[in-house]
């Protein structure tokens, strides 16, 4: 799936690392490897920002996952849409609810105050230049903090970044 080359410098620290996101996910997804084979540092940050994101204290932790359902699919990021809807899937969220989060962020299962938050993250990723003060003043109203705006934000971002780079490194057949 990826091109991956074996980290044979930090084989031990790897395998370490490797039994947490077995811990995490039940197994080892194939970003994960790679991931860790590219820079043990990076899988370790990754993580860590997963599992802060995992406890949030304001954010409903599966609008994360719906968040990366709905890049996955805008992006066409086919590891990222398995696992997302996987995932999403065994939270007992049904195929229905997720088709329609795919074709619109704002269908996410959640209060009006977490749409909105879903809503202006993507927006955020995709349209930056058209956010506006407005914006923000809308969500803190509704009483999302600076952090958990950013949070949110800086979490779908995160998402696009690393499908795009995992993109130029899988496995693909040239035009």
């Amino acid at each position: 799936m990826f091109m991956i080359k074996k980290n044979e410098e930090q084989q031990d620290r790897l395998k370490k690392m490797f039994r947490k996101v077995k811990a995490i996910y039940g197994n080892i997804p194939p970003q994960m490897e790679f991931l860790g084979n590219i820079d043990v540092d990076y899988l370790e940050e990754f993580l860590v920002s997963i599992l802060r994101i995992a406890k949030h204290p304001n954010i409903e932790s599966n609008l994360f996952g719906f968040i990366r359902l709905h890049v996955a699919f805008r992006e066409n990021y086919p590891y990222c849409k398995m696992f997302n809807t996987k995932l999403l899937l065994s939270h007992k969220y049904t195929q229905e609810i997720l088709d329609e989060v795919i074709k619109d962020i704002k269908n996410v299962p959640f209060d009006t105050k977490h749409k909105l938050l879903a809503k202006f993250a993507i927006k955020a990723i995709y349209n930056s230049a058209n956010c506006f003060e407005d914006d923000f003043d809308k969500l803190y109203s509704l009483g999302w903090s600076q952090k958990d705006v950013f949070d949110l934000v800086e979490h779908a971002g995160t998402i696009l970044r690393n499908g795009r780079i995992l993109t130029a490194y899988s496995l693909k057949e040239p035009k």
